[in-house]
């Protein structure tokens, strides 16, 4: 799987059927737009390397991890800021995959003292395929449920492992939660993270409709972050450690590399699921795979959210726009039309928006209507700033992977929200 190509959107930027359309007398002056492609970023989700249990443990070092368990001294206030009051991946768990994700988060709480150890006992086989398929399946959860946890997605610096006794008590395991390091950025990481996540929330009026608060939300964001080309374009990463652009983090504080407010995908859908989540809304991170058609995809994250009841999708990541003008190239044939068209308020506003609270089933096969046509102002062109495209879910496919059987628990979004751009 190709998880860094970017997918050339068939007919953004394209005449429609019949585009060229202009009054007879105009003809002769009619030069035919430029039809490049632009690039709507696919390929961008991160694929993370599972972490692997450690060997059985002997006597004498479960006794060293029981000593250092018993002299930690837990932090009274933690760094971890999240007021959801339901975290959607968590509550569809098996019962198993629950404990492992409750002391997982205990641990996460102060990943930098080696003594916060969490513990857990069980009758399932530690060293067995069935519980590193739990183990995997409630890191992915974790990690989808709480984007301030964004060192733990990225693995970039901080990784969590499992270990065990050798020895069954009455049919029990003993199985041990850990940092394989101590995660020594974890104060100054967090304490940025959650100032920014302030500074962004500001202003945002969480006292008007639902509808509006995630509308504030959703337009601040996409008009702060700008996509990590570099990031997304770089393989390399894959190998060396992955890019904090992949987090909230990224969306907004910085990138890896210091850049501020620079993300991928799922540094944008962290971060729109993580802000909401301070606003009491409801919502879920979902990967999958998008692109111009079936046929040419890339991995890719966007987001659910809970509206009046009502799940809706939204790709912040797409809906941001800055993208296309940046794509754009001066040169190009048609180029002042193109930029009068995202400069007009009505037209903006609309493309802004394309995939804001939507149907599954709109977002997996999106044909854009003529609403989404613009008529130049001199009458000499019509065309569409957006194109078809397809979005479609990770599931449950039998081979085990935890991801798409996180995102086999995701709701439908059965309705497209009856908004003005619809």
């Amino acid at each position: 799987m190709d998880v860094r190509r970017r997918l050339a959107v068939q007919c953004v930027l394209c005449l429609l059927t019949a585009a060229l359309m202009f009054p007879p007398a105009a003809a002769e002056a009619a030069n035919e737009l430029e039809t490049g492609g632009i690039v709507m970023p696919t390929g961008d989700m991160a694929v993370r390397t599972p972490s692997q249990p450690m060997e059985m443990l002997t006597a004498s070092e479960a006794q060293d991890l029981n000593a250092q368990m018993a002299a930690y001294t837990p932090q009274e206030d933690s760094l971890l800021v999240n007021r959801a009051e339901n975290y959607y991946y968590y509550n569809n768990l098996d019962p198993i995959a629950k404990q492992i994700y409750d002391v997982m988060y205990g641990v996460a709480k102060d990943p930098v003292s080696p003594g916060n150890i969490g513990l857990m006992m069980t009758d399932m086989d530690p060293q067995g395929d069935e519980f590193y398929y739990e183990f995997e399946l409630a890191y992915r959860s974790i990690c989808f449920d709480h984007p301030e946890l964004f060192w733990l997605y990225s693995r970039e610096e901080a990784d969590m492992c499992f270990s065990s006794e050798a020895v069954v008590q009455n049919g029990f395991y003993f199985v041990y939660f850990m940092m394989m390091e101590p995660f020594e950025n974890f104060v100054p990481q967090m304490t940025a993270f959650n100032a920014a996540a302030d500074a962004f929330l500001a202003d945002i009026d969480t006292s008007i409709s639902e509808y509006e608060t995630i509308r504030q939300v959703h337009d601040k964001l996409i008009g702060l972050v700008d996509y990590d080309d570099p990031v997304a374009e770089d393989l390399s990463i894959f190998r060396t450690g992955q890019d904090l652009a992949h987090t909230a983090y990224g969306a907004l504080v910085t990138d890896s590399a210091g850049n501020p407010n620079y993300a991928v995908c799922d540094g944008y859908s962290l971060a729109f699921e993580y802000l909401l989540q301070q606003c009491g809304i409801d919502t879920a991170f979902i990967g999958g795979m998008a692109g111009a058609s079936p046929e040419d995809m890339g991995r890719h994250a966007w987001s659910l959210v809970k509206m009046d009841g009502a799940w809706y999708e939204v790709d912040t990541t797409w809906d941001d726009q800055d993208s296309l003008e940046n794509s754009l190239d001066p040169a190009m044939n048609g180029y002042s039309y193109f930029m009068e068209a995202l400069e007009d308020p009505v037209y903006r506003d609309l493309i802004d928006h394309y995939l804001f609270l939507v149907s599954t089933d709109r977002i997996r096969h999106f044909v854009p209507g003529d609403e989404y046509t613009y008529q130049t102002k001199d009458w000499m062109y019509q065309f569409s700033l957006v194109g078809e495209s397809v979005h479609i879910r990770l599931e449950e496919d039998g081979t085990g992977d935890p991801d798409p059987a996180v995102f086999a628990l995701a709701p439908t979004a059965l309705e497209s929200y009856g908004g003005v751009w619809q």
